[in-house]
């Protein structure tokens, strides 16, 4: 299908299959990553285990660019950008999120990092000119809230006051250099090449970054046994390779104010899981959060009533 062709697609939305689909598998994958990372974290620093995780899916990434027939020679331009993009998506976003569950529950991490929401919509605004309706406002503000009740629990329990505080800081550092790592691939530049070529070289940039922050924090690398590279490896494929791929795809299509949904929706899902792994029982708040963040989603949907113009030319996945 040539370019002219694609252009003149019909316009597309979240409700839409072919942008709801991978949205959703997004979501399920992102979901079952914490049982697999949980138990890497007693074997094998995080930030090594990060190293290894994004240096292997930079290059299967490449071997998948090498069978699309995609060049991967980039101009000295282009190369900086996936400097900059890896090391915002993955040291810093990976490095700091790893390291704020040393110092306050997972749960409220989770609640935290799903305010990405937030500074996606801002930052849409101010270097995309996209700006949020009332609709998509009221749908973040209510998910926001039903998080927190999702959490209540954990919430409740809050360390000393030097622990929550590092804990919040590093989890918005983590959020903030996520935002801005999933804008600059939202720009005409973060398209003007095909996505899985950027998206290879920012895994590489991202596993130099912090493998050598690894190396000056936790010493010489560290392997684990089988059960952790059978975890590497389920990380790697899907949570790393297929779900980059298939997220950034739904954020070039939908934007990345919609697309941050994905983190939203993953931790209610989580709980589901759990439910079924850990006999992890509801309480009357976490479903009443779990309703309002679906609630939220679906206001946020709303707001795209008037159907976002298709880009897949741009993001170039087929």
């Amino acid at each position: 299908m040539n370019e002219a062709e694609r252009e003149s697609q019909p316009e597309s939305k979240l409700t839409s299959p072919k942008v709801f689909l991978p949205f959703l598998l997004v979501i399920l994958i992102w979901s079952t990553t914490w049982i697999v990372i949980r138990d890497q974290l007693h074997s094998v620093p995080a930030n090594w285990s990060i190293c290894y995780r994004f240096f292997v899916a930079g290059l299967l990434m490449m071997l998948f660019c090498r069978i699309k027939g995609y060049k991967l020679a980039l101009d000295r331009g282009n190369q900086f950008f996936c400097i900059t993009v890896g090391l915002l998506l993955i040291s810093v976003d990976y490095g700091f999120l790893y390291a704020a569950e040393k110092h306050i529950t997972s749960g409220l991490v989770a609640v935290v990092f799903a305010l990405i929401i937030i500074p996606n919509s801002f930052f849409a605004r101010v270097f995309l000119g996209k700006k949020s309706s009332p609709y998509f406002i009221l749908g973040a503000v209510l998910a926001g809230i039903g998080l927190g009740l999702l959490f209540r629990s954990q919430l409740a329990y809050l360390p000393d006051r030097t622990e929550m505080k590092l804990g919040l800081g590093m989890s918005l550092l983590a959020v903030l250099a996520t935002s801005l790592g999933e804008i600059l691939l939202s720009t005409p530049r973060g398209k003007s090449q095909p996505m899985p070529v950027f998206l290879a070289w920012s895994m590489l940039w991202g596993s130099l970054g912090i493998g050598s922050a690894a190396f000056f924090l936790d010493g010489a690398p560290v392997i684990g046994g089988i059960a952790y590279l059978g975890g590497l490896l389920y990380l790697t494929l899907f949570a790393s390779v297929l779900a980059f791929v298939l997220y950034f795809y739904v954020l070039h299509i939908i934007g990345p104010d919609m697309a941050a949904y994905a983190h939203v929706l993953s931790p209610v899902l989580a709980m589901v899981i759990s439910t079924l792994y850990e006999n992890y029982i509801w309480s009357s708040s976490a479903i009443a959060g779990s309703i309002m963040v679906l609630a939220g989603l679906l206001l946020a949907m709303k707001s795209q009533k008037k159907s976002i113009r298709s880009v897949m030319v741009k993001a170039r996945i087929d």
